[in-house]
């Protein structure tokens, strides 16, 4: 048979070139895809994660905003409803005199200190402020005296949202909580509250190095948004529109029109931003909260671009090499192809120390891995051979080797796929990964292969946002001044503890502690002296009540609550006499005080036995709800009792510690009669 033609060899060697070259394109064509998808994947779980972020914080944030106006509306509810103080506002205003004003005044005086108000003023039916003597007959502006009148036509609490006016000279939020005699209005009382201090601080703060995240509170005027609170480049809320209504776009202008939760849009600057927008309960304020897109996406999708480019531009190279070396002779085309088989072995050893990614093959009746450099690496393990299943266990954590076997066997039996992250102790460090996997069975013989990725630094960032959620929960618990509980905790517990007590059949006691002659002592030494002295008192009680399940929570002031689980009358005398002894040899100098040279307390000390509550239809289980309102009913004479019994240790002359009893109870005040003035020392 003769030789083909050299035409017909030209021929072939061009069909087969071509060949060459559609195979390379559509392998690059394939590889491109492959990348892209791989892009669109990581960048998602980026995003994902900023997003969750940012819910979380805004979540914690809003929740704290909600708290801190419900606060001030429940101060200005249980004053309308006292009827108490307005027996005392009537008699005042039926008969004016220095004697009739001063339960008025006291009153407004111990609700601004204990509750931080900035300013608490009685105001007329007709506007005028008349208490405290300071500001008599001045007239109020104008958006709280139509509050007073909505209040009075209501008769409920009505409020003025944060804002600035020249009455006075800090941003503020007041409230107008209407006082009836009866049928008849009395007037009201204005709650003024600094919101620099008490409102901005729960906003202010960022728990992320965000250079552009921030929260602001905003209402709706109209179609317009209204700033509450400063932006991060602002001193204070700037009044709006700040941009034009027909711009939709805009972040303010979507939560105005009624977008929440997580959405895309622009700032008033124009930049894109990723925001959080929630409504605050019972209110017409939401919080938006906000980051730049190009700070939150932007150095992911560098890294991820970077990372990923790489491959693309090897295979490009490799294509134009391998188109090359097809002109050239067999033997350098060999030479070529192993250069380039080394090439992308070591293309793919970089890209999985890139992505800190590597693979393993796990044979289940040899009990051996065969692990790529980089998951020998991770595991921290040798990687050059096989390895003993044994030995890769004993890289695990203890506390995850029985989970992890476990799933690994599962996965195994029931052919599922393999989908588990725990931790690996390596030289005295503990490193998080994440392992997947998939069982192969070829000729009968199951086997699985899979990738381990290192997720250290992505369960570090998890840790740390919820270590701050933690402790922004402890912050709304805590007394800033005093460092010690704050009446919520001391409420919570309260519930708590009285509930298990009911379980178990034990007591449960309860210490009211007031510092002696608080207010002379602010008079002679200042607030600042003031407020060293209740911080130190605090203190020398936090050490006395030493077990982990005793409570030091500062009710109000100068008042002070001890709670102590499982503590008969006895042993909480004993520790109240120990408290009011700590307190004496703190030795904190008290010239104006009746009792003693230095700062006493009185105590009063209050024991009761909970028991469960029981249904008044025999045969019936109480409900839980009937349960829990029986137990706050009774939970509410224990702070009764204690009260008084500390009424009683003041009346016998204080730094004394006084059980409750029925002569006690007998003996407690039951009006707003003030009591006598305290002397003061020259």
């Amino acid at each position: 048979m003769p030789p083909p033609a050299p035409s017909l060899r030209l021929s072939r060697r061009a069909l087969l070139a071509r060949l060459a070259i559609g195979v390379a394109v559509l392998a690059c064509l394939g590889l491109l895809w492959s990348l892209a998808t791989v892009y669109q994947e990581r960048t998602a779980t980026y995003r994902h994660q900023a997003e969750r972020e940012l819910q979380t914080i805004s979540r914690l944030q809003a929740s704290a905003v909600s708290d801190w106006r419900e606060r001030r509306l429940a101060d200005a509810s249980a004053l309308t409803d006292d009827d108490l103080f307005a027996r005392a506002v009537a008699r005042w205003r039926e008969a004016p005199s220095a004697h009739t004003e001063a339960p008025v005044h006291d009153r407004l005086r111990i609700l601004q200190e204990r509750q931080r108000y900035t300013a608490v003023f009685f105001v007329s039916p007709e506007g005028a402020v008349l208490l405290p003597a300071a500001t008599p007959n001045a007239a109020l502006p104008a958006q709280e005296k139509k509050a007073l009148q909505q209040a009075l036509e209501s008769a409920t609490t009505a409020v003025v949202e944060p804002r600035r006016d020249p009455f006075f000279a800090f941003p503020f939020f007041s409230l107008m909580a209407p006082i009836y005699d009866g049928m008849q209005p009395l007037g009201a009382v204005w709650l003024v509250i600094d919101v620099r201090g008490s409102l901005y601080s729960l906003l202010t703060p960022w728990p992320t190095a965000s250079k552009s995240a921030e929260s602001a509170l905003v209402s709706a005027e109209g179609a317009d948004p209204v700033l509450l609170s400063p932006l991060r480049l602002q001193a204070l809320p700037t009044p709006v529109p700040l941009v034009p209504a027909s711009d939709r776009g805009n972040l303010l202008m979507q939560a105005v029109a009624g977008a929440r939760g997580l959405i895309h849009a622009r700032d008033a600057q124009g930049t894109e931003v990723l925001a959080v927008v929630n409504a605050i309960a019972e209110s017409p304020w939401f919080l938006v909260s906000k980051i730049d897109l190009a700070e939150a996406f932007g150095d992911a999708s560098r890294r991820e671009l970077v990372a990923l480019s790489l491959p693309l531009s090897l295979a490009l190279l490799l294509a134009g090499l391998f188109l090359v070396a097809w002109q050239r002779r067999a033997w350098l085309r060999e030479r070529t192809l192993k250069e380039s088989l080394a090439r992308n072995m070591q293309w793919l050893e970089s890209a999985q120390k890139s992505a800190l990614v590597g693979y393993y093959a796990y044979q289940p009746e040899s009990g051996q891995f065969n692990l790529s450099p980089m998951a020998a690496e991770l595991f921290g393990l040798p990687g050059d051979g096989p390895v003993a299943r044994a030995q890769w266990l004993a890289q695990v954590h203890a506390e995850d080797r029985p989970r992890v076997l476990a799933a690994l066997e599962a996965a195994l039996g029931a052919g599922t796929p393999l989908r588990m992250q725990y931790r690996m102790s390596s030289a005295g460090n503990d490193r998080w990964v994440d392992m997947w996997g998939e069982r192969n069975a070829p000729e009968g013989n199951a086997s699985m292969t899979g990738t381990v990725q290192d997720i250290t630094e992505r369960q570090r960032a998890a840790d740390k946002l919820d270590q701050y959620r933690l402790a922004l929960e402890t912050l709304v618990r805590q007394d800033p001044l005093t460092q010690v509980a704050n009446r919520r905790a001391l409420t919570e517990a309260v519930a708590v503890e009285w509930q298990r007590a009911a379980r178990s059949g034990s007591s449960l006691s309860l210490l009211m502690v007031d510092v002696d002659h608080f207010k002379a002592f602010n008079d002679r030494y200042g607030h600042l002296a003031g407020d060293e002295c209740l911080r130190k008192v605090a203190a020398a009680m936090a050490r006395t009540a030493a077990r982990a399940s005793d409570l030091v929570a500062r009710y109000g002031g100068e008042e002070f609550a001890v709670l102590l689980p499982e503590t008969p009358e006895r042993d909480a005398m004993a520790i109240a006499e120990q408290m009011r002894l700590a307190v004496r040899k703190l030795a904190i100098v008290h010239a104006a005080s009746g009792v003693a040279s230095m700062v006493t307390v009185s105590i009063g000390v209050a024991t009761m036995h909970p028991r469960p509550h029981v249904s008044a239809t025999p045969g019936h289980e109480p409900s839980r709800a009937s349960a829990k309102a029986s137990a706050e009913r009774e939970s509410q004479e224990l702070f009764r009792q204690a009260d008084d019994a500390l009424y009683a240790a003041k009346s016998v002359g204080r730094d004394t510690v006084v059980p409750y009893t029925a002569a006690v109870s007998e003996a407690a005040p039951s009006d707003l009669t003030p009591s006598p003035p305290e002397p003061r020392s020259t």
